[in-house]
């Protein structure tokens, strides 16, 4: 009885370890988005990744396109991460020898972005521009990004020196009150008034011209998208 418990017990264990190796020797695919797969990464390209799902390791080999990719991380514990792959809506021939199936039509379109994406920062703007598929659209594109940088710097400058001028020009303006309501009705040297009047009016040239660039800023967005889209 005690050698049949044995053996029971030596044959559970192994069965466990089998299926421990069978979950641990398998790649994991992120998506950029949002979730993961658990599955079997056969071939990776410059464009796509090749696998089959765990549950059929000899059925049909599945595609996803790069872009949609954000790392793979390995049986062996070595992680991928994904960049910027050129898509190319070409695959394979008529003599491949599996069978090619989408996870989704969307695989073979690049992304399109949105007005806020071009707030991002100038490396995620580079990014986008090496992620877009027609080489020749990237010198305008890159041209584009670094025209919007140099416009948002601009308007950061001038917004923050009118707040400053501004608030100094109150500032100044409190004080010429403070030193006319001191007088008690007598005389006071226009000179207080200056620095107030000045700084306000620095103020306002500054806030204009933020506004200025800001309506710039804007018109190059909206044109970076659509060249980025067509």
């Amino acid at each position: 009885m005690t050698k049949k418990i044995a053996l029971k017990l030596i044959i559970s264990v192994l069965c466990f370890l089998n299926i421990s190796v069978t979950v641990f020797a398998q790649d994991t695919i992120f998506y950029k988005k949002a979730g993961s797969i658990v599955v079997f990464v056969k071939e990776v390209s410059q464009t796509e990744v090749q696998y089959k799902k765990v549950e059929m390791p000899d059925g049909p080999m599945y595609i996803i396109d790069k872009n949609d990719i954000a790392k793979i991380v390995y049986k062996n514990g070595f992680t991928e991460e994904i960049k910027a792959p050129v898509v190319e809506t070409t695959i394979g021939n008529s003599n491949q020898p599996f069978t090619v199936t989408y996870s989704s039509p969307a695989d073979l379109n690049y992304e399109k972005i949105t007005y806020s994406d071009t707030k991002r920062s100038q490396n995620s703007l580079i990014r986008l521009v090496d992620r877009h598929p027609d080489p020749s659209r990237h010198d305008k594109l890159m041209k584009d990004a670094r025209a919007m940088r140099s416009l948002k710097r601009h308007q950061d400058g001038t917004r923050t020196g009118a707040i400053i001028f501004g608030g100094v020009a109150i500032g100044g303006a409190a004080v010429y009150s403070l030193i006319s309501a001191a007088s008690f009705g007598s005389y006071v040297d226009p000179i207080y008034a200056a620095p107030p009047v000045l700084f306000g009016t620095l103020a306002v040239i500054l806030g204009g011209t933020s506004i200025a660039i800001n309506i710039n800023l804007k018109k190059k967005r909206n044109e970076f998208v659509n060249y980025y889209n067509q």
